[in-house]
This record gives structure tokens, sequence and C-alpha cells, in this order.
């Protein structure tokens, strides 16, 4: 039972850094991020291109996840500048088709560097295998992960409560023009906001190699769990986003270990009831409760 529920917090903390990012985009550009999903697929394979297929041990592992979300951030904000940007203007929809059509173009430039074929990634030495509590076992790798989670949220809250920064950020998710005439340049706190995003997309895809195998179609699973996180946990909040993160990932952990012919509806069904019974999400506007973002 703990096993299986550590599994969750840990499935779920890994979602929490890759949909985080697509709440912050969601709660200060307004705009659905398709792309994001090919960002933490191309976060995934520059880690996996940085280890080289060695095994690193924890310190150099944390370099190498930097790493690859500071180079997918690069490319994020060049995203962002040259193909994003000239959309700000137009349509909802064409956005949308904007965002989806990076997430392919994406998908096509990995398969074409990478190839087709699975990859696979060997954990840091020190952070593979599992400790043993009496009957229990918990793997050293998820207890890092559920902690790197925390973290991320906690470095989150501080960014969005405690600089300068965070509080023009709050005030352009509320009134862009207002926001404009206080003098805050609203190019550059979208691009500053995106670069946030998609490094936490790259560290998110960096994270998750180790434990899975790696194919371009990747990108399509984890916009999905990203996307649904943000409808369960209401849009621009970044605690509903944790809340919904760890749903999630602890009810896929015990349905698969203990109904796993109800495992395939461990995404749908909780998006299903939040619609239908609170379609602001868990703690989004108009839920009476904190909102971080907009």
């Amino acid at each position: 039972m703990i096993t299986t529920l550590l599994t969750g917090l840990a499935a779920g903390s890994l979602i929490f850094v890759v949909s985080s990012g697509l709440t912050l985009v969601l709660g200060v550009l307004r705009i659905v991020n398709f792309a994001h999903g090919g960002l933490f697929l191309i976060g995934a394979y520059f880690a996996y291109q940085f280890q080289g297929g060695a095994a690193h041990n924890p310190a150099s592992f944390a370099l190498l996840v930097v790493a690859a979300g500071l180079a997918t951030a690069v490319i994020g904000v060049l995203v962002e500048r040259f193909l994003l940007r000239p959309f700000y203007d137009h349509s909802a929809e064409s956005m949308l088709l904007a965002t989806y059509a990076v997430l392919l173009t994406m998908q096509g430039a990995v398969q074409m560097i990478w190839g087709s074929s699975q990859h696979t990634q060997p954990r840091p030495e020190g952070l593979g295998g599992a400790l043993t509590l009496g009957d229990t076992v918990i793997p050293r790798y998820d207890l890092m992960l559920i902690v790197v989670g925390l973290l991320i949220f906690g470095g989150l809250q501080w960014l969005i409560y405690g600089t300068g920064f965070g509080r023009q950020v709050i005030a352009v998710a509320e009134d862009r023009y207002m926001a404009s005439l206080l003098g805050i340049d609203i190019s550059r706190i979208f691009m500053a906001t995106f670069a946030v995003a998609i490094f936490l997309a790259g560290v998110g895809g960096a994270l998750a190699a180790p434990t899975l195998s790696m194919t371009p179609n990747l990108a399509t699973t984890f916009i999905l769990y990203s996307f649904a996180v943000v409808i369960i946990g209401g849009f621009g909040s970044i605690s509903g986003s944790l809340i919904a993160s760890l749903l999630l990932g602890v009810l896929a952990s015990f349905l698969g270990t203990h109904a796993p012919e109800l495992a395939d509806f461990a995404l749908y069904l909780p998006m299903l009831l939040i619609l239908f019974f609170r379609p602001e999400g868990l703690r989004g506007r108009g839920a009476g409760r904190e909102v971080v973002i907009a």
C-alpha cells in the first residue's frame, strides 16, 4: 500500500514539473500551448544525449538535468519570439493551430535526429534500486522525484509571490493594458514567463528520461496529462496543478496495482467529474480560493 502510494506521488510529482510550466503559460499568455509537449520531448532527448549512455552520480545528474532544462529553454524562447509572438493578436483558434504545428514539427525533428526506435537511459548511480523498510519497498528515484517536485513548487511560489518579477507577472495576468500603462514591458514578461515554463518542461523531460522508453510519441502522452492537470487544478493555479498532478499519479498507481482493467480511466474519469461538477477546477477562479496567477 505504501509503496503504491509513493509510486503514485512520484509519478504525480513528475507530471507537476511538466504541467506547472503549462499552467504559467495559460495564466499569463492565455494561450493553449500544444508545443509544450514537444519541448518536454526535446528536454528528454537532450538529457539522453548529454548523458551519453553512462550512469552519473547524483550531483552530475543534477547538472545534466539543469543543462537539459536550459538548452530547452533557449529553444523555447526562439519559438516564442519567432513562431508564436506573431499570432498573439490573432484568434485563439489560430494560436492553437500554430502551437500544434510546432508540436508536430518538434516530433518530426526528434525522429529525424534520434530515430523512431526506443531509447533508454540509465538511472544515476546512487538513485537506482530501492530502500527497504520492513515490508515496504521505496524506490530511491521515486523519493528524489517527490523531493524535486516539492522544491519546484516552493520555488514557483517564491518566484510569483516573493520577487518583483512575480508581481509583474501577476499584474500582466490580471490586466495587460493596465500593466502596460504602469510601465511594465509586456513582451519581456511574456518571453521570461515562457522561458521559465519551457525550462520546467525540459527539466521534466530530463527527469522522465530514466523512467521510461523514449519515442517521439512521448510528447503527445505528456501534453494530455498536462492539460488534464490544468483542467482539474484550475487555469493559472500552481497549487491546483500540484494537487491535480498528485491526484492523477496516485489514482493511476492504485488502479494499475489493484484494478488494472480500470487503469486506462485514471486520466479521463477525474477530468469528466471536474468538468461536470466544478468546471472552473479545484482552485480556479470562482472557487472562492487562492488563485496564483490568473
